[in-house]
């Protein structure tokens, strides 16, 4: 396999939008970076920043128009980098037409289903709808309605959802030029409701999703986008192996290796050496939904090193992380904005948790907008964290 290095650009830590984003262009394409992936830019209520999404064929005003867009896109090409979207298969917004004008596309369910838990704070994952009389499914945020993506008891494929999402990902390549797409959480489709209770091993090892991305993505395709996938496998590498092999999918992410990669003393752990062979991994230690790799104990150019010394084929970085950014202090994340920019965060103090407790592994801690001026420091410095870091993929490129 080619060796892939993906940069992931957060949309919410960019108050200047799509034009503060234009131009660190030049910057990201100097790590020599192959593609660029956006957290979500979609129309949205930002209940989830932006994973709520209300339309997937507009860009969020707050970010800017679809010709700033076209224009990210065009430069980003300029500079030999493709553009990722991200692309959420298990949810939309309630906000979104499809909600009222097509709720068989959702979980109804005329009682809530006792045994059935959202992922964010164990509460309930059923929400009352007054206007329908009936119970919808949210894994996640009250406010993200899960889409039904098989009738006639898990049987039947929903060819009508499938023909959404591609007409979805036509317009994005074909009319904007966008090379392919991160999949978000798709091991969340693999609900089982004949079950009392929802698990998380039958959402790991559940294989609706891969019927789901193969009809979106059918595999062996002429000209098929790049795609990336968020994958929880807490084996280590079947997980991974299954998707990579039975899906179109060229890398998977495997969330649970940020906080499992090392042991105490930083020296790689064994779940990170089953890991990091197996075929179509891509790794990262940092992401929209994870600490700053520095503030869990380890100096930054360690997390550098070890990214670019572990022999994963595909790398991918965060924003920031190239200049080995901490987490920000608690002046610089107050309590309000860090229950705005993390839903799973505010939900877990509207249940009862501790704001320092939850500060701790919050995803507000790497929403944060990154300091040009840092930024700008770290390039006039021979020894800065950002020249390591290009030293370390300049190194990782040639061997």
């Amino acid at each position: 396999m080619a060796k892939i290095l993906v940069y992931e650009l957060c949309s919410v830590a960019w108050k200047t939008g799509l034009k503060g984003m234009i131009e660190m262009i030049p910057r990201i394409a100097r790590l020599d970076v192959d593609y660029i992936w956006f957290s979500p830019l979609y129309f949205s209520p930002r209940f989830d920043q932006g994973y709520d999404i209300a339309d997937y064929k507009v860009i969020d005003p707050r970010f800017g128009t679809i010709e700033e867009f076209d224009i990210f896109v065009e430069i980003a090409h300029r500079f030999g980098v493709g553009v990722l979207m991200d692309l959420v298969l298990n949810h939309t917004s309630t906000e979104h037409n499809w909600f009222k004008e097509a709720p068989e596309y959702y979980c109804w369910s005329k009682e809530p289903l006792t045994g059935w838990e959202n992922l964010f704070d164990k509460g309930s994952a059923w929400e009352y709808d007054e206007e329908r009389e009936y119970y919808y499914l949210h894994l996640f945020h009250p406010k993200q309605a899960d889409l039904r993506w098989f009738n006639n008891g898990g049987k039947e494929l929903n060819m009508n959802l499938v023909n959404e999402f591609r007409d979805i990902v036509r317009f994005w390549t074909k009319y904007h030029g966008v090379d392919g797409f991160r999949l978000d959480v798709p091991q969340s489709i693999n609900k089982d409701f004949s079950k009392e209770k929802l698990t998380f091993s039958d959402l790991i090892c559940g294989t609706q999703a891969i019927e789901v991305i193969n009809a979106i993505f059918p595999p062996n395709q002429d000209n098929s986008p790049f795609l990336m996938m968020e994958c929880f496998d807490p084996m280590y590498g079947p997980v991974i192996e299954k998707y990579y092999k039975r899906t179109a999918v060229d890398y998977i992410l495997n969330v649970l290796l940020k906080d499992n990669a090392f042991d105490n003393k930083g020296v790689y752990s064994e779940a990170f050496k089953r890991n990091v062979d197996v075929d179509g991994l891509m790794l990262d230690f940092e992401s929209h939904d994870s600490i700053r790799f520095p503030s869990r104990g380890f100096e930054p150019k360690y997390g550098i090193r070890k990214l670019f010394d572990s022999g994963a084929e595909g790398i991918c970085l965060y924003q920031g992380q190239e200049l080995g950014l901490y987490n920000p202090t608690k002046e610089e994340l107050p309590d309000r904005l860090m229950l705005e920019l993390d839903a799973q965060s505010e939900m877990l103090y509207l249940a009862g948790g501790d704001l320092d407790e939850i500060r701790k592994t919050s995803r507000a801690n790497a929403r944060v907008p990154i300091s040009m001026e840092e930024y700008a420091r770290q390039e006039k410095d021979d020894n800065s964290v950002l020249e390591f870091t290009m030293e370390q993929i300049n190194r990782w490129r040639m061997h």
